[in-house]
């Protein structure tokens, strides 16, 4: 599926909010995010630093995905992360921008009776308040504000690589 195709018959609005994202996300560097379109999502992955955003369009509630994916070692069988730099993104971005700092804490999906062996539960600490997110993901719905939060997140984490690399 391509993805014109995947955001035709949304509303104009929202096939705006998800065309300025698309380009905003390939703009970034050094994250150099690819995009991938499938019937139910269109996903964006920065895999040099385990990095994921989606816009899940299916269901009643369509909404966005992000945050650090899992690995798996085939040689040890394990599952792994790359380094998660979700807290070090929200102090920085608390700096000039407390608002989505504060606004993408509490929009970690949080962790309830986890069934999974082991639980994929992370924990997060964030201006003294700590959360155990599953899997780690931060989901928010698709509408202005929740995009401009994203952006700003993404924003600031490509600018913490820009220093360290």
């Amino acid at each position: 599926m391509s993805f014109t195709n995947s955001v035709t018959g949304l509303p104009v609005e929202l096939q705006n909010e998800i065309i300025e994202m698309d380009t905003f996300f390939k703009s970034l560097r050094p994250l150099k995010f690819k995009r991938t379109v499938d019937k139910r999502k269109i996903n964006y992955v920065a895999s040099d630093y385990g990095v994921s955003y989606a816009i899940l369009q299916l269901g009643s509630e369509p909404t966005q995905h992000f945050g650090w994916y899992y690995l798996h070692n085939k040689e040890t069988n394990k599952w792994y992360r790359k380094t998660d730099y979700l807290e070090q993104t929200l102090t920085e971005m608390a700096k000039t921008d407390p608002q989505s700092a504060e606004y993408i804490f509490n929009a970690l999906n949080e962790c309830t009776l986890c069934k999974g062996k082991p639980c994929s539960a992370i924990s997060y600490t964030y201006d003294g308040k700590q959360k155990m997110a599953c899997y780690g993901r931060v989901i928010m719905p698709l509408c202005h504000d929740d995009f401009a939060h994203a952006k700003s997140f993404f924003l600031q984490l490509n600018t913490l690589f820009k220093i360290t690399n």
